[in-house]
């Protein structure tokens, strides 16, 4: 059996574009496999790992936890039903951007008002904002 084709921590990062410390805290993560430990203590990655590592890329940018990241890394290596549980998650997970969008307009919606009403340094007997998050109601001005 031929032996993998190897790089070293500096090769591995020069080519995926994180950083050494990002791909050390990755292989702690369990999203990247532990590299061989040659001498000196030298680690030697596989090559194949500058591609999961773009993987590992694109799924965080999507936003993506890391625990996912990890399940959707799984189905590489178990092709049966695969579609359809990486489907499930990425349903899960674009579920979970649309109730955080919803949140987001919901506190823009009750923020923008409040900014609004605050030409931000007149000479105000009392700040609009900072009375309505203490709960009070301004007069009319």
């Amino acid at each position: 059996m031929p032996a993998l084709a190897t790089i070293t921590i500096e090769v591995l990062a020069e080519r995926s574009g994180f950083d050494a410390q990002t791909i050390l805290v990755y292989q702690r993560q369990g999203l990247l496999p532990k590299p061989q430990r040659v001498a000196a203590g030298l680690l030697l990655y596989r090559v194949e790992d500058v591609e999961r590592l773009g993987f590992i890329r694109r799924a965080l940018e999507l936003g993506f936890s890391v625990g996912a990241v990890r399940e959707l890394l799984s189905f590489g290596s178990r092709k049966s039903k695969a579609c359809a549980d990486v489907h499930d998650i990425a349903s899960r997970h674009l579920a979970d951007v649309r109730r955080r969008i919803a949140e987001l307009m919901r506190l823009e919606h009750a923020l923008a008002p409040l900014v609004e009403s605050c030409a931000g340094g007149g000479a105000r007997e009392a700040c609009p904002i900072l009375s309505s998050l203490a709960g009070r109601a301004l007069a009319a001005q």
